[in-house]
Protein backbone atom coordinates (compact mmCIF):
# COMPACT_ATOMS: atom_id res chain seq x y z
CA UNK A 1 0.00 0.00 0.00
CA UNK A 2 2.93 2.32 0.69
CA UNK A 3 3.99 1.92 -2.94
CA UNK A 4 0.53 2.90 -4.17
CA UNK A 5 0.51 5.97 -1.92
CA UNK A 6 3.92 7.00 -3.23
CA UNK A 7 2.78 6.48 -6.84
CA UNK A 8 -0.29 8.66 -6.24
CA UNK A 9 1.81 11.31 -4.50
CA UNK A 10 4.36 11.34 -7.32
CA UNK A 11 1.64 11.89 -9.93
CA UNK A 12 -0.05 14.61 -7.88
CA UNK A 13 3.17 16.58 -7.39
CA UNK A 14 4.90 15.75 -10.67
CA UNK A 15 2.26 17.48 -12.80
CA UNK A 16 3.42 20.78 -11.28
CA UNK A 17 7.15 20.23 -10.92
CA UNK A 18 8.02 18.46 -14.18
CA UNK A 19 6.93 21.39 -16.40
CA UNK A 20 9.03 23.70 -14.20
CA UNK A 21 12.08 21.48 -14.63
CA UNK A 22 11.56 21.42 -18.38
CA UNK A 23 11.20 25.22 -18.46
CA UNK A 24 14.41 25.69 -16.46
CA UNK A 25 16.43 23.46 -18.78
CA UNK A 26 14.92 25.11 -21.87
CA UNK A 27 15.81 28.59 -20.59
CA UNK A 28 19.32 27.33 -19.80
CA UNK A 29 19.68 26.15 -23.40
CA UNK A 30 18.29 29.43 -24.73
CA UNK A 31 20.75 31.39 -22.59
CA UNK A 32 23.57 29.19 -23.84
CA UNK A 33 22.67 30.22 -27.40
CA UNK A 34 23.31 33.84 -26.42
CA UNK A 35 26.69 32.89 -24.95
CA UNK A 36 29.91 31.78 -26.49
CA UNK A 37 32.09 29.22 -24.74
CA UNK A 38 32.75 31.86 -22.10
CA UNK A 39 30.15 31.48 -19.32
CA UNK A 40 30.52 35.13 -18.24
CA UNK A 41 30.04 36.72 -21.67
CA UNK A 42 26.53 37.44 -22.97
CA UNK A 43 26.00 38.16 -26.66
CA UNK A 44 24.11 41.45 -26.93
CA UNK A 45 24.36 41.90 -30.69
CA UNK A 46 20.82 40.67 -31.46
CA UNK A 47 18.17 43.43 -31.12
CA UNK A 48 20.35 45.38 -28.74
CA UNK A 49 20.64 42.46 -26.35
CA UNK A 50 16.99 42.64 -25.26
CA UNK A 51 16.22 38.94 -26.00
CA UNK A 52 19.38 37.89 -24.15
CA UNK A 53 18.54 39.98 -21.09
CA UNK A 54 14.95 38.73 -21.04
CA UNK A 55 16.19 35.17 -21.34
CA UNK A 56 18.55 35.60 -18.39
CA UNK A 57 15.73 37.16 -16.35
CA UNK A 58 13.36 34.30 -17.23
CA UNK A 59 16.03 31.76 -16.31
CA UNK A 60 16.62 33.39 -12.91
CA UNK A 61 12.89 33.57 -12.17
CA UNK A 62 12.39 29.94 -13.18
CA UNK A 63 15.34 28.85 -11.04
CA UNK A 64 13.82 30.61 -8.02
CA UNK A 65 10.38 29.19 -8.85
CA UNK A 66 11.72 25.62 -8.86
CA UNK A 67 12.83 25.83 -5.22
CA UNK A 68 9.93 27.96 -4.01
CA UNK A 69 7.33 25.69 -5.62
CA UNK A 70 9.13 22.57 -4.36
CA UNK A 71 8.96 23.90 -0.79
CA UNK A 72 5.36 25.03 -1.23
CA UNK A 73 4.30 21.61 -2.52
CA UNK A 74 6.04 19.85 0.38
CA UNK A 75 4.02 21.92 2.84
CA UNK A 76 0.79 22.08 0.86
CA UNK A 77 0.53 18.36 0.15
CA UNK A 78 0.83 17.44 3.82
CA UNK A 79 -1.35 20.30 5.03
CA UNK A 80 -4.16 19.87 2.53
CA UNK A 81 -4.03 16.13 1.90
CA UNK A 82 -3.90 14.94 5.51
CA UNK A 83 -5.08 17.82 7.70
CA UNK A 84 -7.24 19.78 5.26
CA UNK A 85 -10.36 19.02 3.23
CA UNK A 86 -8.81 15.99 1.55
CA UNK A 87 -7.99 14.55 4.97
CA UNK A 88 -11.51 13.17 5.34
CA UNK A 89 -10.85 10.89 2.38
CA UNK A 90 -7.17 10.13 3.04
CA UNK A 91 -7.77 9.14 6.64
CA UNK A 92 -10.52 6.69 5.71
CA UNK A 93 -8.14 4.65 3.53
CA UNK A 94 -7.12 1.26 4.98
CA UNK A 95 -3.57 2.43 5.72
CA UNK A 96 -1.77 3.31 8.92
CA UNK A 97 -1.09 7.02 9.55
CA UNK A 98 2.66 6.41 9.43
CA UNK A 99 2.30 5.15 5.85
CA UNK A 100 0.59 8.37 4.80
CA UNK A 101 3.32 10.39 6.48
CA UNK A 102 6.16 8.28 5.14
CA UNK A 103 4.88 8.31 1.55
CA UNK A 104 4.71 12.10 1.54
CA UNK A 105 8.10 12.36 3.24
CA UNK A 106 9.85 10.09 0.73
CA UNK A 107 8.36 11.89 -2.26
CA UNK A 108 9.22 15.27 -0.71
CA UNK A 109 12.84 14.17 -0.29
CA UNK A 110 12.85 12.81 -3.84
CA UNK A 111 11.60 16.06 -5.38
CA UNK A 112 14.01 18.12 -3.28
CA UNK A 113 16.91 16.07 -4.63
CA UNK A 114 15.58 16.21 -8.19
CA UNK A 115 15.15 19.99 -7.95
CA UNK A 116 18.76 20.33 -6.86
CA UNK A 117 19.99 18.04 -9.65
CA UNK A 118 18.01 19.91 -12.31
CA UNK A 119 19.29 23.26 -11.01
CA UNK A 120 22.89 22.02 -11.12
CA UNK A 121 22.34 20.56 -14.58
CA UNK A 122 21.02 23.90 -15.84
CA UNK A 123 24.12 25.67 -14.50
CA UNK A 124 26.36 23.06 -16.13
CA UNK A 125 24.60 23.70 -19.44
CA UNK A 126 25.40 27.41 -19.10
CA UNK A 127 28.97 26.77 -18.00
CA UNK A 128 29.71 24.09 -20.59
CA UNK A 129 32.85 24.90 -22.55
CA UNK A 130 33.81 22.51 -25.32
CA UNK A 131 37.35 23.89 -25.40
CA UNK A 132 37.91 23.08 -21.74
CA UNK A 133 36.17 19.69 -21.80
CA UNK A 134 38.22 17.09 -19.96
CA UNK A 135 37.50 13.53 -21.19
CA UNK A 136 39.36 12.12 -18.18
CA UNK A 137 37.31 14.03 -15.60
CA UNK A 138 35.83 10.98 -13.89
CA UNK A 139 39.16 9.16 -13.88
CA UNK A 140 40.81 12.21 -12.30
CA UNK A 141 38.02 12.38 -9.73
CA UNK A 142 38.51 8.72 -8.77
CA UNK A 143 42.27 9.31 -8.52
CA UNK A 144 41.67 12.28 -6.21
CA UNK A 145 39.48 10.18 -3.92
CA UNK A 146 42.08 7.42 -3.86
CA UNK A 147 44.88 9.86 -3.02
CA UNK A 148 43.01 10.92 0.13
CA UNK A 149 43.70 7.49 1.59
CA UNK A 150 47.31 7.60 0.40
CA UNK A 151 48.08 10.92 2.10
CA UNK A 152 45.79 10.89 5.16
CA UNK A 153 44.92 7.25 5.72
CA UNK A 154 41.16 7.68 5.36
CA UNK A 155 38.87 6.48 2.60
CA UNK A 156 37.68 9.32 0.39
CA UNK A 157 34.81 7.15 -0.81
CA UNK A 158 33.74 6.46 2.78
CA UNK A 159 33.84 10.15 3.69
CA UNK A 160 31.81 10.91 0.56
CA UNK A 161 29.27 8.22 1.46
CA UNK A 162 29.00 9.50 5.03
CA UNK A 163 28.48 13.04 3.72
CA UNK A 164 25.68 11.90 1.39
CA UNK A 165 23.94 9.93 4.17
CA UNK A 166 24.26 12.87 6.57
CA UNK A 167 22.82 15.24 3.95
CA UNK A 168 19.87 12.93 3.21
CA UNK A 169 19.01 12.49 6.88
CA UNK A 170 19.38 16.24 7.45
CA UNK A 171 16.99 16.87 4.56
CA UNK A 172 14.45 14.30 5.79
CA UNK A 173 14.72 15.64 9.34
CA UNK A 174 14.00 19.19 8.14
CA UNK A 175 10.91 18.06 6.23
CA UNK A 176 9.51 15.94 9.05
CA UNK A 177 10.06 18.87 11.44
CA UNK A 178 7.79 20.93 9.19
CA UNK A 179 5.22 18.12 9.29
CA UNK A 180 5.45 17.97 13.09
CA UNK A 181 5.00 21.75 13.34
CA UNK A 182 1.91 21.67 11.12
CA UNK A 183 0.49 18.76 13.13
CA UNK A 184 1.04 20.57 16.43
CA UNK A 185 -0.55 23.71 14.99
CA UNK A 186 -3.66 21.73 14.10
CA UNK A 187 -4.20 20.80 17.73
CA UNK A 188 -5.56 24.33 18.15
CA UNK A 189 -9.12 25.13 17.12
CA UNK A 190 -8.28 28.61 15.82
CA UNK A 191 -5.36 30.19 13.96
CA UNK A 192 -3.88 26.85 13.03
CA UNK A 193 -1.42 28.27 10.51
CA UNK A 194 -0.11 30.82 13.00
CA UNK A 195 0.12 28.08 15.62
CA UNK A 196 2.10 25.95 13.17
CA UNK A 197 4.61 28.78 12.71
CA UNK A 198 4.87 29.08 16.48
CA UNK A 199 5.41 25.34 16.84
CA UNK A 200 8.15 25.45 14.20
CA UNK A 201 9.95 28.23 16.08
CA UNK A 202 9.68 26.35 19.38
CA UNK A 203 10.96 23.09 17.87
CA UNK A 204 13.84 25.00 16.30
CA UNK A 205 14.72 26.63 19.61
CA UNK A 206 14.70 23.29 21.42
CA UNK A 207 16.80 21.62 18.73
CA UNK A 208 19.31 24.48 18.55
CA UNK A 209 19.62 24.53 22.34
CA UNK A 210 20.44 20.83 22.39
CA UNK A 211 22.89 21.18 19.50
CA UNK A 212 24.58 24.18 21.12
CA UNK A 213 24.97 22.27 24.38
CA UNK A 214 26.53 19.33 22.56
CA UNK A 215 28.81 21.65 20.57
CA UNK A 216 30.05 23.39 23.73
CA UNK A 217 30.57 20.06 25.48
CA UNK A 218 32.74 18.57 22.73
CA UNK A 219 34.23 21.72 21.18
CA UNK A 220 37.47 21.69 23.20
CA UNK A 221 38.38 18.15 22.22
CA UNK A 222 37.68 18.72 18.53
CA UNK A 223 39.32 22.16 18.32
CA UNK A 224 42.54 21.03 20.02
CA UNK A 225 42.85 18.15 17.57
CA UNK A 226 42.09 20.36 14.58
CA UNK A 227 44.73 22.89 15.62
CA UNK A 228 47.40 20.20 15.48
CA UNK A 229 45.98 19.07 12.08
CA UNK A 230 47.46 15.58 12.09
CA UNK A 231 46.22 12.19 10.93
CA UNK A 232 44.12 11.89 14.06
CA UNK A 233 42.33 15.17 13.34
CA UNK A 234 41.66 14.13 9.74
CA UNK A 235 40.20 10.85 10.97
CA UNK A 236 37.84 12.83 13.18
CA UNK A 237 35.90 13.74 10.05
CA UNK A 238 34.52 10.19 10.26
CA UNK A 239 33.40 10.90 13.81
CA UNK A 240 31.91 14.25 12.85
CA UNK A 241 29.83 12.79 10.02
CA UNK A 242 28.74 9.78 12.07
CA UNK A 243 27.77 12.07 14.96
CA UNK A 244 25.78 14.29 12.58
CA UNK A 245 24.01 11.23 11.18
CA UNK A 246 23.17 9.92 14.67
CA UNK A 247 21.96 13.28 16.02
CA UNK A 248 19.81 14.06 12.99
CA UNK A 249 18.41 10.52 13.06
CA UNK A 250 17.36 11.00 16.70
CA UNK A 251 15.63 14.30 15.89
CA UNK A 252 14.02 12.67 12.85
CA UNK A 253 12.58 9.85 14.97
CA UNK A 254 11.27 12.31 17.57
CA UNK A 255 9.53 14.50 14.97
CA UNK A 256 8.15 11.45 13.18
CA UNK A 257 6.71 10.05 16.42
CA UNK A 258 5.14 13.42 17.25
CA UNK A 259 3.54 13.68 13.81
CA UNK A 260 2.32 10.08 13.81
CA UNK A 261 0.88 10.35 17.33
CA UNK A 262 -1.06 13.52 16.57
CA UNK A 263 -2.50 12.23 13.29
CA UNK A 264 -3.36 8.87 14.82
CA UNK A 265 -4.81 10.05 18.14
CA UNK A 266 -5.43 13.81 18.04
CA UNK A 267 -6.56 14.46 14.47
CA UNK A 268 -8.37 17.79 14.25
CA UNK A 269 -9.54 18.23 10.66
CA UNK A 270 -10.72 21.56 9.35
Amino acid sequence: MLGKLMKYETKATGRTLLPLYAALLIFALINKVFMNNDFSVLNTDTLGGIPAVLSVFAYGCTMAAVFIVTFFIIVQRFYKNILGDEGYLMNTLPVAPWQNIFSKLLIAVMWTIVSGIVAILSVLILAFNSNALNPNFFNDLCTAFSSIYQYWGISGYMVGLEFIIAALIQMAMGIIMIYASISIGHLFNKRKILSSFGAFIVLNLIMNTILSTLAITFSDKVSNSMISWNISSINQFHGIFISAIAINAIFFICYFLITNYIIKNKLNLE
